[in-house]
């Protein structure tokens, strides 16, 4: 394989305002300890010694047994007999409610009774997996009266969506994050023009190091004329990881993070924060124990890694082999790259287009704000500032979990304009792209049935495994793709092209301005490139992004990406 006689441009980041770092942000609140129980107002007999006695139950607590000194003066010698026969009653109530709750979580799944067990059933409902944690819950909420819950959704309801970002994570003060928002490849760096000049983009490889080199020989790739970008997802899954990162590390490839790189990142960053300059030691030290364990220790020395990360999991293996050249190179890829002269934005999962909390046509929507634009500015000056906006001004877009995760965004319902990596919730985001950029009638506008996809743009086909879709479910009465798709009128804004990888499970998901390219090369199916530029010699589906026509060429996978 060849290498470059001078290395390939480097791309700059735009002097542009840049969001808060993610670790700056608060941690999300958490609950209160549950608040303890008091002895205080108990009745005492002082004619006798006092005994010791055990710790009271949750009964009670709940239900204190009436003594003497409970009832008042001139009270019938029958009235403790009555407070215990109410406190009977009221026992029988209680077990009545763990009974009862107990079979609504035995059928809360929608597949039948006992279809998960009742322990995991108690969790759904409750949160808790027994009858005597519920006593336990009901106790605490007893105690705790009249105070505010802390982990109540600031829109009226906790998520139950597992599928959407954690909010949940109790993290130390210490970015393990290391986000970098955007990079820009200059305009005039990139030549699809020219003769032998092309440009490349991967999509997901996932360590899937021998079907990467199938099919850069099979395009006969060279690094003094190609420009490959990838879309992230680089390792995982797949067995040659650091086979992967080393081969684009050599060759400069530009790309941006996708959510298993950015998962090795986060843990290889703690390792090196708790371990200091012996990192690797202090880590195989802590690998003989479980993770409960390992927990409880570092909780001693302040050194907690942040909750939902798995301990000896499959990032945590990547991270603990990583070369540091290598995990270099993966902090060095930012979430987003914007190719102004294509008009184009690469992301790993995906972006939307409008806040779904505004109505599209609002002032504030980037699309909306250039359609009305007065201004001197030159219209290519005007195209790379809605591209921007996009980007900066939709509130969805400034979360990095959504670029690395998104798959769906609810667009109606108590949900709305919440983003899910699920492919089975919400609207796919790429549906409402397609229906917002339908509306732009500016420069770089073209959304004639069949213009430039030829077959290419098709229905995907579900992969069973990987992703369950549902369209029929999903495309609900005023949804994108559904038949009221016209409630919104045509804008003056230019489109823009999103390439991206994330939805294995669609398979290429290839509509006119944007290209899901992630073909699940790992699960045994194809690893996919999208050319543009020089397509001599070159077989596969015809695309469009912008102006300039493009190839999809794919080599086969076999299981685990060999």
């Amino acid at each position: 394989m060849t290498h470059p006689s001078s290395p390939p441009p480097t791309a700059y980041d735009p002097p542009l305002p840049r969001p808060s770092s993610p670790s700056s942000l608060p941690s999300p609140p958490t609950s209160p300890p549950p608040a303890s129980y008091s002895n205080q107002h108990r009745s005492q007999s002082y004619d006798r010694p006092l005994l010791r006695r055990s710790k009271p139950s949750i009964l009670d607590e709940l239900l204190p047994t009436p003594t003497t000194s409970s009832f008042q003066s001139g009270q019938t010698p029958t009235d403790p007999l009555s407070h215990v026969i109410r406190r009977a009653g009221s026992v029988a109530v209680i077990a009545i409610f763990l009974l009862s709750i107990t079979f609504m979580a035995s059928t809360s799944s929608s597949t039948g009774v006992l279809s998960k067990g009742a322990a995991s059933g108690l969790r759904e409902v409750f949160g808790v997996g027994s009858q005597a944690d519920v006593g336990n819950w009901i106790g605490e909420i007893a105690s705790a009266s009249g105070q505010q819950d802390e982990t109540s959704d600031d829109q009226g309801g906790s998520d139950t969506d597992s599928e959407s970002e954690p909010t949940d994570q109790v993290r130390p003060d210490v970015d393990f994050d290391h986000y970098k928002m955007l990079r820009t490849i200059p305009p005039g760096t990139i030549d699809v023009s020219s003769a032998g000049q092309r440009l490349i983009f991967i999509g997901d490889i996932h360590g899937s190091y021998d079907p990467l080199i199938r099919l850069m020989d099979q395009i006969s790739y060279t690094p003094s004329t190609d420009r490959l970008i990838h879309v992230g997802d680089l390792i995982a899954k797949g067995s040659k990881n650091n086979e992967v990162l080393e081969w684009m590390r050599e060759r400069r490839i530009l790309g941006v993070r996708g959510n298993h790189d950015q998962a090795v990142i986060q843990w290889r960053g703690w390792m090196e924060w708790a371990g200091g300059e012996d990192w690797q030691a202090y880590v195989d030290s802590l690998s003989f124990d479980d993770e409960k364990a390992v927990r409880k220790e570092l909780k001693k020395h302040g050194k907690e890694f942040p909750g939902g990360w798995e301990w000896k999991g499959q990032h945590w293996e990547i991270a603990r082999a990583l070369p540091k050249n290598l995990y270099m190179y993966l902090l060095d890829l930012p979430l987003v790259l914007h190719l102004p002269s294509l008009h184009s934005i690469v992301v790993h999962a995906g972006l939307l287009p409008i806040n779904p909390n505004d109505s599209p046509s609002a002032p504030a929507q980037p699309l909306v704000q250039f359609s009305n634009l007065t201004s001197d500015l030159d219209q290519e000056s005007i195209r790379n500032s809605e591209e921007i906006s996009i980007l900066f001004d939709v509130p969805q877009n400034q979360v990095p979990w959504n670029l690395l995760n998104m798959r769906g965004v609810y667009m109606k319902g108590k949900k709305k304009a919440k983003v899910t990596k699920s492919g089975k919730k919400g609207t796919p985001w790429s549906d409402v792209w397609k229906k917002e950029m339908k509306r732009c009638r500016g420069a770089g506008r073209w959304f004639v049935d069949g213009m430039g996809e030829m077959g290419a743009e098709k229905v995907s086909q579900v992969d069973e495994g990987i992703e369950e879709l549902d369209e029929e479910k999903r495309q609900k009465p005023g949804s994108p793709g559904s038949s009221a798709q016209s409630e919104e009128g045509d804008l003056g804004c230019s489109p823009v092209t999103v390439i991206y990888g994330h939805a294995a499970g669609r398979g290429l998901d290839i509509k006119p301005f944007s290209k899901g390219i992630d073909t699940g090369c790992v699960y045994g199916r194809q690893l996919t490139i999208l050319v543009l530029g020089d397509l001599k010699g070159l077989k596969g589906e015809s695309v469009r992004v912008g102006d300039h026509q493009g190839i999809l060429v794919s080599v086969q996978c076999g299981e685990g990406g060999i």
